[in-house]
């Protein structure tokens, strides 16, 4: 009898398995802005790994500094000079029905003036100089952090069912409309079923099989009080 327990057991488990979500993949590359790795008080001017900016405005990566901490890690991504922005095209193309949730950090240094930084979500197109030439805007929202904080901003779009959007790549674009510096960090971009997978033919026998397992548990239960 025991045996059937471990059995039924088992195939509870492996139920639960199935209907449990794989861990998210973040889509974006250097999402945090730790490569390069930098010393204290340094950054770069003008690069940023796997991310594009303006060429007008200095825009790059930059270790913490008393003036604004970063939420994850050491260093954080920047742009200057109000209206400037930094953008990254995934390899991750556009599934339908497929949902997607794009978030961000955004900061306000306590020694600079306010900012009104955007978090947008792009599909297609080519991105080039901290713009999406060609592409389609899907989201967009704008924060306003306190000074010397980061403050959280979150996008979600379900991609249709058909169109032209469909198969093309999506793009994040970070960026800036007034103030002096603005602060990015802890960017990530994930996607997940719009609709539940249904189970195949070898899943749904693995449920059957479980409830039976599990209902022949009870009814041999329910005889042995009945003998007592």
């Amino acid at each position: 009898m025991a045996s059937l327990f471990n059995l039924a057991g088992v195939a509870a488990v492996a139920c639960l398995a199935l209907a449990a979500p794989a861990n998210a993949q973040n889509y974006l590359a250097n999402p945090s802005f730790e490569n390069p790795a930098l010393a204290p008080d340094n950054s770069t001017v003008g690069s940023i790994p796997n991310w594009t900016g303006s060429q007008s405005s200095p825009f790059g990566v930059a270790y913490e500094r008393a003036e604004l901490m970063t939420p994850y890690g050491v260093q954080w991504g920047y742009t200057n000079n109000g209206a400037n922005a930094i953008a990254q095209q995934t390899t991750k193309t556009v599934v339908a029905n497929e949902v997607y949730e794009l978030t961000a950090e955004f900061g306000q240094r306590t020694d600079n003036p306010a900012v009104t930084p955007t978090l947008e979500l792009w599909v297609g197109g080519t991105v080039t100089r901290g713009d999406v030439v060609g592409g389609t805007r899907v989201g967009v929202q704008s924060v306003t952090p306190v000074a010397g904080q980061f403050a959280p901003a979150t996008v979600r779009w379900t991609a249709p069912a058909a169109g032209p959007l469909i198969g093309q790549r999506l793009s994040v674009r970070l960026a800036n409309s007034s103030g002096a510096q603005a602060n990015y960090d802890n960017v990530s971009l994930t996607a997940t079923p719009g609709v539940a997978p249904v189970p195949t033919l070898s899943e749904w026998a693995m449920i059957l099989f479980a409830a039976m397992l599990g209902g022949g548990a009870s009814l041999y239960l329910q005889y042995r009080r009945r003998l007592a």
